[in-house]
């Protein structure tokens, strides 16, 4: 990008994100920019976020609000305190980096969407809006009405008529034309996969035994009930580990209720948050990732599964198919998780190798040697009409 003396400076790309590091309690939304934000190194990065993690009211310890903080070569943060989180402190420091383009993540938001949408208008910066799955039908059942009337009055203002969107995938692309008008510029482009894995460690599998991992938010949108109840009638030995932000606790008192009525030969452990950087530690120490969500526009999880050479068991509502095809997991119904995980129990070492490799090939053949492609359309979209 050329600046009035014709000299090459780097674009400046601010993100309004609920969370962010050091925070990982809201899961996907973090991962997915912050492998983005160091896979480009030719824009500079300003992120705007809270000082606090999700479900949390506890500022970061060490980490001072309210000012540019730099993480890295070309990112910047500025955690707000909750008194500063207002439509007129958000504008002045967008003014005072001087973005040239806005990149808002997720809808539902008031204070790092809604409101980032109206100042993107208001000071005609190019915007654009990820998804981040929110727009889906699974997304649109919990708390139907409250979102239903919000997306009414935002189609009835034209809030989004300047607005390009972001999808991950093609099917999110059509949820965001059905939910907020068929005319709706959307730039399809899949999230940026984790690239720091260090070499894969090999796990040696007894037959009639099998370790589970789960990471995800303990909630009706992630399945855990699914994957509980698929457990208390297989043979063999299975050890679940969960890891993920509990905060409905009435479904966690299900999930409990559950634990409790499984037989002596299944060990279920409630682990509490797993630092994102701690994650290939802990599927090092698995055969299998069990995510069996209700929907999923990416998964990082299943992605960093795949990478450390461990086989998924996911549910069919995410973007990764097929995968018996490939020895890399089962993509299956939420009736068939049972038939799957003990098909895992029974399978001996031998076995279980040939699906350990197949998930880490696809992970090579689908997922890094489509890197250069996937940041190629991001600098695209970041660039263009500019």
């Amino acid at each position: 990008m050329l600046n009035k003396n014709n000299t090459t400076t780097k674009l400046k790309i601010a993100i309004t994100i609920d969370w962010y590091l050091p925070g990982t309690n809201s899961g996907g939304p973090v991962s997915s920019v912050s492998n983005l934000v160091a896979a480009l190194p030719q824009f500079d990065f300003y992120i705007l976020t809270r000082n606090t993690d999700y479900c949390s009211t506890e500022p970061y310890a060490d980490i001072a609000a309210n000012q540019w903080l730099k993480h890295g070569e070309n990112v910047w943060v500025y955690y707000f305190s909750e008194d500063q989180i207002t439509k007129g402190k958000m504008t002045q420091v967008i003014q005072e980096i001087q973005a040239n383009v806005l990149y808002i993540n997720g809808v539902y938001s008031r204070k790092f969407s809604q409101l980032p949408v109206d100042i993107g208008n208001k000071l005609g910066l190019k915007t654009i809006v990820a998804a981040r799955g929110m727009l889906s039908p699974h997304a649109l059942a919990v708390k139907p009405l409250k979102k239903l009337l919000f997306l009414s009055f935002m189609r009835w203002m034209n809030a989004y008529s300047h607005v390009h969107f972001h999808a991950t995938s093609e099917e999110e692309a059509k949820d965001i034309r059905q939910v907020i008008g068929k005319n709706s510029v959307v730039s399809v482009i899949s999230n940026v996969a984790r690239t720091d894995i260090d070499q894969v460690k090999e796990i040696k599998k007894e037959q009639g035994s099998v370790k589970l991992l789960s990471i995800g938010r303990i909630a009706p949108e992630k399945g855990t009930i699914h994957g509980l109840q698929a457990l208390k009638d297989i043979e063999g030995t299975v050890q679940l580990d969960l890891y993920g932000t509990c905060y409905n606790f009435e479904y966690w008192n299900q999930c409990e209720q559950l634990i409790k009525q499984l037989p002596a030969n299944i060990q279920v452990r409630y682990n509490g948050v797993c630092p994102s950087e701690e994650v290939p530690a802990k599927l090092e120490a698995a055969h299998a990732l069990l995510l069996p969500s209700e929907g999923e526009n990416y998964g990082h999880a299943i992605v960093e599964s795949f990478a450390n050479a461990r086989p998924v068991i996911i549910s069919e509502h995410t973007p990764w198919k097929s995968l018996t095809n490939f020895q890399a997991g089962w993509d299956v119904d939420h009736n068939d998780l049972s038939k799957v995980i003990q098909a895992l129990v029974s399978m001996n070492n031998e076995e279980y190798q040939n699906w350990s490799k197949g998930a880490h090939v696809f992970a090579q053949k689908r997922v890094f040697e489509t890197q250069k492609d996937l940041l190629q359309g991001y600098n695209n979209m970041f660039i263009s009409e500019l």
